[in-house]
């Protein structure tokens, strides 16, 4: 049988083959495993931003209802085992080596039979999906990896809710170069007798989805704003308080530990979700409080004033300006950042760079990366002082002391790509990535 560290060298190797869409290869691999995925239900999230943290959301509500709940996302902070989940349970290092022993195999024979080479995603899936079989899950919450018709998660048929949460322009080479034609990948994933949500604001996304809806037999459509909606009451320096309506109900003083008005409407999605399968409202009270999602402004230090968003696109950031504006105008700010080289960077920068005194920005520790120090060119019409500096460590040194030198005031704020985010929040509070 692998080690645990074995098993992670031959999922990392997978990252080679890259991304391949089609669902050939999954269906394949799970036809060789058994079918596990057939053996329960789902709640389906798609979207560009926000899908984690309604993921999230609905886990600690289902759990708060005493349901044994899987969980899969993508990607992970420290540990490849946060990808998997039952509750607050993560994979064991026992687990993934056993069901990779297992999975690699088949793989081969697959090759050998003149299938082609599943990518990491793909056997992700399949093992999220042979764990929860085997552990007894009767529903899961997937968050899909990316577009959603063609998403190695799209081979599932259960699907009892199907959440859209938004639509931007996010990988274009890949899921075309208009609103629409994303939101038409992204619908992919709805399925007939699917409850559908949707946080689709434009009435050409709307359409799109109702057509949808219309297409494969799914039971309803209920978007944001029109049928149900969340109202900010107000916040603290550790929570946001809310107000969640539908046509049934008028909840007051939800608590949510998760701060940013964008997470209100990411809240009211999971609301109505968690609804939709029949929560009651202790629950769903009891499973907002539990949430817990980092890398989505947290704060992990208090010297100097430290947050950390992975905002990754275009769409993330002007969430997170939104944030800065409303928190820290008049304040000194301290940016470091480090993008992927396939996001949509420039139009981010652009909503970033006014807000930013000093910036420091690095490479993410990703084959994706690319020519990184772009990232500095577009910061020069907005900031005097730019610092490059690639070993992560090193940066987030330099800018904790550009932020303490810029007074008790400054805020740092740690942004991009995940994979940078998480590398800095490993740095900043000791956590040794496994």
């Amino acid at each position: 049988m692998m080690e645990y560290q074995e098993a992670l060298v031959y999922l990392r190797d997978l990252t080679k083959f890259g991304f391949n869409f089609g669902l050939d290869r999954i269906e394949e691999l799970m036809r060789r495993l058994g079918d596990p995925q057939k053996t329960m239900s789902y709640i389906h999230v798609g979207g560009t931003n926000g899908k984690g943290s309604v993921v999230s959301m609905l886990n600690a509500m289902l759990t708060a209802a005493g349901e044994k709940a899987g969980m899969f996302t993508s990607p992970h902070l420290h540990s490849y085992r946060e990808r998997f989940r039952i509750g607050d349970e993560l994979i064991s290092h026992e687990e993934v080596a056993a069901l990779l022993t297992e999975i690699r195999p088949i793989v081969e024979d697959m090759i050998a039979d003149g299938f082609e080479q599943p990518t990491e995603f793909e056997v992700n899936t399949a093992m999220a999906f042979a764990w929860f079989a085997r552990k007894g899950v009767k529903i899961a919450v997937l968050e899909v990896g990316m577009g959603g018709e063609i998403d190695a998660t799209n081979v599932i048929e259960n699907t009892k809710i199907a959440v859209l949460t938004n639509v931007a322009l996010e990988h274009t080479q890949y899921l075309g170069d208009t609103k629409e034609k994303i939101c038409l990948t992204k619908a992919g994933i709805i399925k007939k007798d699917a409850a559908v949500i949707s946080g689709c604001e434009e009435e050409s996304l709307k359409e799109i989805l109702r057509r949808r809806v219309e297409e494969t037999g799914a039971k309803s459509l209920s978007l944001l704003q029109d049928d149900f909606r969340g109202s900010f009451e107000d916040e603290s320096p550790t929570e946001q308080r809310f107000t969640y309506e539908d046509e049934d109900v008028k909840w007051e003083h939800l608590r949510l530990p998760l701060l940013g008005r964008h997470q209100i409407a990411n809240a009211a999605l999971a609301v109505r979700a968690a609804r939709g399968l029949g929560l009651d409202e202790a629950a769903i009270r009891e499973g907002l409080l539990n949430t817990v999602w980092p890398c989505r402004l947290e704060k992990v230090s208090d010297d100097p004033f430290t947050i950390i968003d992975g905002a990754h696109n275009d769409h993330g950031m002007a969430v997170l300006t939104e944030y800065l504006r409303n928190h820290w105008l008049g304040h000194p700010i301290v940016v470091l950042i480090g993008m992927l080289a396939d996001k949509e960077r420039e139009k981010a920068i652009a909503l970033l760079g006014p807000l930013t005194d000093k910036v420091v920005v690095t490479r993410p520790n990703s084959p994706r990366a690319g020519d990184y120090e772009m990232i500095a060119e577009f910061f020069r019409p907005y900031c005097d002082e730019i610092y490059l500096e690639e070993a992560i460590p090193a940066a987030v040194a330099k800018a904790q002391s550009l932020a303490k030198a810029a007074g008790e005031d400054a805020l740092l704020l740690i942004t991009g790509s995940l994979y940078m985010v998480a590398d800095a929040r490993g740095v900043i509070l000791n956590i040794e990535s496994e």
